[in-house]
C-alpha cells in the first residue's frame, strides 16, 4: 500500500504554542518532530512510498526538514492542497488532494501528521497499524478506521458506533453501524460499547472509491468536508466499513494504548510528559536499522 500523511491544516487550536510561525507537525516531542511518528507507523505497516499533503503558504518547513525521506527509510513526495477564498477544506478534501498520486485501484493508508500512536508494551512501540491493515484486507472493506477508546467527553471528536465489537488474538475490531462528527452528549452515550466511546484516531485504510464519496459529501461549517461524513455516506450506500481499536487485552478487558492528538495543546503537553522519559531517538534509529 501507499501512504498519505495529511499536514495541510492551519493548526488554529495549537497557535498559542506555535504562534502560527511554523507547522504543528514539526512540534518536537521528546526531541523528535511530531510528523516522524506517523511516518514510522506507515513504514511499519508496509507503506514506504508516502505523499505528504501540505499547504502552499505554511508548510515549506516540512519539505526542508524531511526532504526525500531517505534518512527515515521511506520515499517521500509532496502534494500541495490549493486553497482559495471559496475552496473546500477539511480532512476529506486534504485526502482528496492526493487522488492523482494514488493513481490506481490499490488500497492506501492515511495518517494525520499531528497524531501519535504508541504501544510501549510491545518490543516495537510504533508498529501500531498492522491490525488495521489485516482487518481491512481480510474483510475487503471499503474503509477501515483506527479508533481510540475513551471515557471522557467526546463531543468535539468524530465518533463511531460498532454493530458488533469482536476480540480476536488481542485485536478488538468490528463492522461499523454509523459515524458522526462532533455528536451531542445523548448521541455519544448511545454510541458507547463496553463503557467506552470510540473516537477517530486519525489513521485509515481506504479503497480509492473513497474519493467518490468525498466528492459527494456536503461541506459543513467553514466549508469543511469531514472525512467522517464521507465514510458515513459510504456506509449509507452499502459499503463495508470496519473499525479497529487502538488497544490491548489486559485481564480480559480492553485497555487503550497510547495516543495523542498534538493539535490540541493539552494533548501536546501530555505527549511530552510521557515521551520525554523515553529514548525516542535511539528507538527510532534502531527501528530503521531493522
Amino acid at each position: 500500500m501507499k501512504g498519505v500523511i495529511v499536514a495541510a491544516g492551519e493548526g488554529n487550536r495549537i497557535k498559542r504554542v506555535t504562534y502560527g510561525a511554523f507547522p504543528k507537525e514539526l512540534l518536537p516531542i521528546g526531541n523528535v518532530p511530531t510528523i516522524r511518528f506517523p511516518i514510522e507507523a506507515l513504514r511499519f505497516a508496509g507503506a514506504k512510498d508516502i505523499s505528504i499533503v501540505i499547504s502552499a503558504n505554511t508548510k515549506h518547513g516540512i519539505i526542508d526538514g524531511l526532504q526525500s525521506g531517505q534518512k527515515f527509510g521511506v520515499n517521500l513526495s509532496y502534494v500541495v492542497q490549493e486553497k482559495s477564498e471559496n475552496e473546500l477544506t477539511g480532512l476529506g478534501r486534504a485526502i482528496y488532494a492526493a487522488r492523482r498520486w494514488i493513481n490506481g485501484g490499490k488500497d492506501f493508508l492515511v495518517a494525520c501528521g499531528d497524531t501519535i500512536l504508541c504501544d510501549f508494551t510491545s518490543k516495537i512501540p510504533f508498529d501500531c497499524l498492522q491490525s488495521l491493515v489485516n482487518v481491512h484486507v481480510s474483510n475487503k472493506a471499503m474503509a477501515t478506521v483506527l479508533l481510540y477508546p475513551i471515557k471522557l467527553d467526546v463531543t468535539r471528536f468524530g465518533v463511531a458506533k460498532f454493530s458488533r465489537l469482536i476480540s480476536e488474538s488481542d485485536v478488538w475490531y468490528g463492522m461499523l453501524e454509523s459515524l458522526v462528527e462532533k455528536p451531542s452528549l445523548d448521541v455519544a452515550n448511545e454510541y458507547k460499547t463496553n463503557g467506552y466511546s470510540y473516537v477517530m484516531a486519525g489513521y485509515y485504510a481506504f479503497k480509492p472509491k473513497i474519493f467518490d464519496f468525498i466528492e459527494k459529501t456536503k461541506p459543513g461549517v467553514k466549508h469543511e468536508v469531514q472525512i467522517t461524513d464521507s465514510i458515513q455516506l459510504a456506509l449509507e450506500n452499502g459499503e463495508k466499513i470496519y473499525g479497529v481499536v487502538h488497544g490491548k487485552t489486559r485481564n480480559g478487558k480492553l485497555m487503550p494504548c497510547e495516543y495523542w492528538d498534538v493539535g490540541i495543546p493539552e494533548s501536546y503537553k501530555e505527549a511530552n510528559l510521557q515521551l520525554l522519559s523515553k529514548n525516542l531517538e535511539d528507538i527510532l534509529d534502531i527501528s530503521i536499522e531493522r
